[in-house]
């Protein structure tokens, strides 16, 4: 088969365009922490949302397999996790979530300080640790008032449950 040089280009410009199309509406490579942060609060108007269903979409794979191993040790009953980590709440009726600040820490990490307000309550102010990784910004950590790191106490726990202590 004889190649043509005008056919480069557009053999090269299809898998793009099509790349393009599937992704759209997803995160990208290009999306700032605070934009991240701004879609996944976004998510909350769907009423049947929730992180933990899919959690890999949401948080890195060292916090995943936290949560996970959570669910493991505590054999169908509640554990450590009692809420979602994101709205800080069990149920995130009324959740109002405003970006208050980022810290870029570096091309593939940041912290974006987040106000969280839920119907009936004042507002709180949590902290969350992104890493960029090939699927775009994840969760690696939260902090608030209460918790200093959702990470370490989620971790402490399950070592804890795996020893009896």
């Amino acid at each position: 088969m004889e190649s043509h040089p005008e056919n480069v280009g557009a053999s090269l410009i299809l898998p793009l365009i099509i790349g393009v199309a599937l992704g759209a509406g997803g995160p990208t490579a290009a999306e700032t922490p605070k934009a991240y942060m701004e879609r996944l609060y976004a998510s909350y108007r769907d009423a049947s949302f929730n992180p933990l269903t899919h959690p890999s979409l949401y948080f890195t794979p060292r916090l995943v397999a936290a949560l996970k191993e959570d669910a493991r040790l505590a054999k169908g009953e509640v554990d450590y996790v009692d809420g979602d980590p994101i709205c800080q709440c069990q149920d995130p009726d009324g959740l109002q979530a405003s970006v208050t600040g980022v810290s870029q820490k570096g091309p593939d990490q940041a912290e974006v300080r987040v106000s969280i307000g839920l119907t009936g309550y004042d507002a709180r102010p949590a902290t969350f640790s992104l890493i960029m990784t090939h699927k775009g910004w994840r969760i690696a950590d939260v902090s608030s008032p209460d918790e200093p790191s959702f990470l370490y106490g989620i971790e402490k726990s399950n070592r804890e449950q795996r020893t009896g202590h």
